[in-house]
């Protein structure tokens, strides 16, 4: 049971239309969104960075590396609310469903790119409190994106540390329409054989 209670769409006139957008996105309204519409302006605030990172048509980075940076992100920091959104964000914007299912695995598997594996060691460690990234893995990410792009890589993590440490300090509840695609493709969410990021 969430610590506050989410408001009704209605209730959340003042942010209503930007909650309103992002559920046209992800077809469901976000409780998280909700909730934090009882101070409408943090609401939009957030929605407004949501829109600009990861929901950005000219990003920078391909929306599918972006949404697996975000769930890797998420399992990093073992926000359940946040994973589960992001692994159906991921596949709603063209993550392979076998590379969501061995997103542990992209250190070895053969899914992942070189750019991929760079991208995600650095969401792992900067998911973790404290966030951090080893000079290493910072000069491997040089080697496969630009400057507005590792801005861009981080950025995601960072909006993502907020999101995760929101719902997670509130208990947000998942929505039904969330907790049904996750039923349907067997989601495992955060588990025991997740890698230490300060072993590699």
């Amino acid at each position: 049971m969430p610590h506050i209670p989410p408001l009704t769409l209605e209730e959340a006139q003042e942010a209503k239309s930007d909650i309103a957008w992002l559920a046209s996105a992800t077809g469901f309204t976000a409780n998280s969104m909700l909730t934090l519409s009882r101070r409408p302006e943090i609401a939009k605030a957030v929605l407004g960075l949501i829109r600009a990172v990861v929901r950005n048509p000219d990003g920078t980075v391909d929306a599918p590396l972006r949404w697996m940076v975000a769930h890797v992100t998420s399992l990093s920091n073992g926000c359940s609310y946040c994973s589960a959104h992001t692994f159906k964000n991921g596949a709603d914007n063209g993550v392979p469903q076998n590379k969501l299912d061995e997103i542990w695995s992209f250190e070895t598997s053969d899914l992942f790119s070189d750019a991929e594996r760079a991208a995600l060691r650095v969401a792992l460690s900067g998911g973790q409190c404290p966030s951090y990234a080893s000079p290493e893995d910072m000069a491997e990410l040089r080697r496969h994106f630009n400057e507005e792009q590792i801005v861009e890589i981080g950025a995601v993590i960072a909006l993502f540390g907020f999101n995760n440490r929101w719902n997670a300090l509130m208990e947000t509840e998942i929505e039904p329409e969330v907790t049904e695609f996750l039923s349907k493709n067997k989601y495992r969410g955060a588990h025991e054989d997740a890698p230490d990021p300060k072993s590699s």
